[in-house]
């Protein structure tokens, strides 16, 4: 099922995700149901079913529209004199950023990536969330390519691999840690300067020209910061969601390959 390109349908689309979030957050991922929903945003289930095939493309949407790549070319053009290597963590902040706004995308996060949820999507819902999950490796790995390019990093193609893999692979594991609840705190250090940490030493094992700095990570965390309080509302919508969705397929970006990708 596409999504809808007029205005008023965009708009019913935003306030059905509202209300979703809204169930999600107070009922959970299993709990909460299309006929609620219906109810909630005052509508007919018909015209729920007009929009979303079934529950699982709710879920994806809602990942979709708060996706941390939503909004980091807009950071870049609003600061283009980052370097690569600013680039090279700004994924990291803004994923952090956008679970302390959103108390359901930890969740919808997690979640998502299991197949037994986006499988269950309609096919262009599931045709979106790949597009989005590989621009998200995609900005990481331009990134790392640009600072070799710019001379502020040495590296082999496979090194290059390794340090976003590396990257991402500790974004997964300091969510699940930090964000799960599960974990007493007297078992965990501050998660600013944990963060910091474990990226420069993960940063260090690479030639850098200039290694990454507790103040260079600070003033860009303050920066991200001071951006989504500006801008996560405005952007948090389908329309926005779909423009993104637009120019990755104009850039080659679609990543429709093999369901099993």
């Amino acid at each position: 099922m596409k999504c809808p390109t007029e205005p008023l349908t965009q708009l019913r689309c935003d306030q059905i995700l509202d209300v979703a979030e809204g169930l999600i957050e107070s009922q959970g991922i299993v709990s909460f149901k299309f006929s609620q929903i219906a109810k909630d945003v005052g509508c007919s289930t018909g015209t729920l079913y007009k929009l979303f095939e079934r529950k699982e493309d709710v879920l994806v949407c809602l990942f979709l529209r708060s996706a941390t790549s939503n909004y980091m070319p807009l950071f870049v053009e609003k600061n283009p004199e980052l370097t690569a290597q600013e680039r090279l963590l700004l994924p990291i902040l803004f994923t952090f950023e956008t679970i302390k706004r959103s108390k359901s995308f930890f969740t919808l996060r997690s979640v998502s990536v299991n197949a037994m949820i986006w499988k269950l999507a309609s096919d262009n819902k599931v045709k979106m969330f790949k597009q989005r999950i590989n621009s998200f490796w995609q900005w990481l790995t331009d990134a790392v390519n640009l600072a070799i390019e710019n001379g502020e990093l040495e590296a082999t193609p496979l090194q290059a691999k390794e340090l976003v893999q590396g990257i991402t692979f500790y974004l997964t594991g300091s969510l699940t840690q930090f964000e799960s609840k599960l974990i007493s705190s007297e078992f965990l250090s501050d998660q600013s300067t944990t963060c910091y940490r474990h990226l420069s030493r993960l940063m260090a094992q690479y030639n850098w020209r200039t290694p990454l700095t507790q103040e260079l990570f600070s003033s860009l965390e303050s920066r991200t910061a001071s951006f989504f309080h500006k801008n996560y509302k405005k952007h948090l919508t389908c329309r926005a969601c779909k423009d993104l969705s637009d120019s990755l397929d104009a850039a080659g970006r679609g990543y429709s390959g093999c369901s099993n990708c």
